[in-house]
């Protein structure tokens, strides 16, 4: 039994460590003081395994070996539990940051704090933006031609919008209902009235191809350019322009053609398909 035990415990010295050598103490006491006895039924129930004294003894070391045990474990539970929470309150903290981080108007997670009732389509992606110059050129800034008009239209020539009364409960500044529509009211999207500012501004350019604009208010101009000042500065991209070494005229110049984090003006556009309103709006009389 004692080459047994030792055995035991030297196999299993790194999980029982104090506890074999308290266990072999234990036997070698046993064995030099206790006498043999054959192990009977009610031995085994009672658990007698030392004659007179010594039996309170071992039963009062088990005890404290059982304390010691059930401490141990309350403590793993608890550094356990120390290490959960720990975790947890890492996580939080790192998502709060994060969160922090990304915050404002122009974050997808913090929606704008004016409600506009196409906030839920709002979608973020990177774009290269033309440089405007030579082969970088867009339609847009091209010589009148019909083409070049009807690319223009189709970025913004929706008319007016309708939303629901849920929705126009909802916007900061007081709209009207549609005439003789008590459940929809009218709106516009500033990025399309800011658009057909600079469609404008864009045909004074060309008089001769426009000779409408010739008539057209000087107070127009002006409050088409003060639009679109403040939606400019409201905005204030601020994504960093670079200088390059262009090989072809071997200088450093500025490039515009960088990459910027843009809103999905695909996804804004179609809201505005789907919300136009049909028919023309007419508020003569309408109070």
């Amino acid at each position: 039994m004692l080459t047994t035990l030792k055995a035991v415990c030297s196999v299993h010295a790194s999980y029982f460590n104090n506890h074999c050598r308290l266990l072999l103490t234990i036997f070698v006491t046993m064995k030099r003081e206790a006498p043999y006895r054959a192990m009977t039924q009610d031995s085994c129930e009672d658990l007698t395994l030392l004659d007179t004294g010594s039996g309170d003894e071992f039963s009062s070391l088990q005890q404290t070996e059982l304390d010691l045990a059930q401490c141990r474990r309350r403590l793993r539970l608890v550094g356990f539990a120390l290490i959960c929470q720990s975790f947890a309150l890492l996580s939080i903290l790192g998502i709060g940051l994060a969160l922090n981080m990304r915050r404002g108007p122009m974050s997808p997670i913090f929606p704008q704090a004016l409600y506009p009732p196409a906030q839920h389509l709002i979608e973020y992606e990177t774009r290269v933006f033309h440089e405007g110059f030579g082969k970088d050129e867009s339609i847009y800034q091209q010589a009148p031609s019909p083409e070049v008009d009807e690319a223009w239209t189709n970025l913004y020539n929706f008319g007016v919008s309708r939303i629901t009364k849920e929705e126009a409960y909802q916007l900061v500044n007081q709209t009207y209902r549609l005439p003789g529509d008590e459940d929809h009211f009218v709106i516009q999207l500033d990025v399309f009235h800011q658009l057909h500012c600079l469609n404008m501004l864009r045909k004074a350019i060309w008089p001769s191809y426009y000779p409408e604009m010739d008539k057209l208010n000087p107070l127009h101009w002006g409050h088409c350019i003060e639009s679109l000042r403040q939606s400019l500065m409201c905005s204030a991209d601020i994504t960093p322009l670079v200088w390059q070494w262009v090989d072809r005229v071997k200088e450093v110049r500025i490039m515009g053609n960088i990459i910027h984090t843009c809103r999905n003006y695909d996804k804004i556009k179609d809201w505005g398909i789907a919300h136009r309103l049909d028919h023309e709006l007419n508020f003569t009389g309408f109070h």
